[in-house]
């Protein structure tokens, strides 16, 4: 299941979508109810891990980059 980035036409408001199937619509905005959203091109990442990474640094976390903490499981060697 893709996830999916979008900007809103008539408020600016940045979002992600979690597409359940192929072909799903695009989501209205969540902010204004706007269904006039464009899907954002974005770019894939993918990060390997030594033994002697930390799992908090933000390159090795995703959610580290969103202020987050890293969490057991959100990264792939944690076990």
């Amino acid at each position: 299941m893709p996830i999916y980035e979008y900007s809103c036409k008539e408020c600016d408001h940045k979002f992600s979508h979690l597409h359940k199937r192929l072909g799903e619509a695009a989501p209205n905005c969540p902010k204004c109810g706007s269904a006039n959203v464009k899907k954002l091109f974005s770019t894939f990442s993918a990060a390997t891990a030594s033994a002697s990474s930390s799992c908090a640094a933000a390159d090795a976390c995703p959610h580290a980059q969103e202020g987050h903490h890293c969490c057991p499981g959100c990264c792939h060697h944690h076990g």
